[in-house]
């Protein structure tokens, strides 16, 4: 009986603090247009999109020496202190062979806070150029996080480098 007791009670505690996290945000979905995945937590972007030469694009190749935007656009659930919000953004670069190309921490680090209204696209441009090289394949990795909070949203993609065509 004491046994049983014992259980319901560690069941009900269980269930207790997960109704705290009731509120827990958590979503992944994959744009078979551009080829991002989107994962998040506390954070949702409405969109994302892959910006090149100002334009959105839906294919994955870069030529070597151009640059291309990762955006999500219309990004909710980031806390708000003071009418302001921050956040924190890294971006990794990976080859083919799985050798990190590129670790940058926090890319936003010295100017990651910003009036709430400036905050719902966050947008990361990633650069190419050596040690890529053409015709490769590079996984893309851009993660966004909540720095009054505890969100973060990461978005996967790859970049083909071709030549100049």
């Amino acid at each position: 009986m004491f046994r049983t007791n014992k259980i319901l009670a560690v069941i009900i505690i269980m269930l207790m603090l997960a109704s705290c996290d009731a509120q827990l945000n958590v979503g992944m979905k994959k744009d078979l247009s551009n080829g991002i995945t989107t994962s998040w937590k506390n954070m949702e972007p409405k969109d994302v999109v892959r910006i090149m030469n100002g334009e959105k694009v839906s294919h994955n190749q870069v030529v070597l020496g151009e640059s291309f935007a990762v955006v999500n656009q219309g990004v909710k659930g980031l806390v708000v202190k003071e009418g302001k919000v921050s956040v924190g953004c890294s971006l990794k670069i990976i080859d083919s062979t799985g050798k990190t190309l590129l670790t940058e921490p926090d890319l936003f680090k010295g100017n990651d806070v910003w009036d709430k209204e400036k905050a719902t696209d966050l947008k990361c441009t990633v650069n190419t150029g050596k040690p890529m090289d053409w015709q490769q394949e590079y996984q893309i990795v851009v993660t966004f996080w909540d720095k009054y909070g505890k969100g973060k949203l990461e978005n996967r993609l790859t970049a083909y480098i071709e030549d100049i065509p």
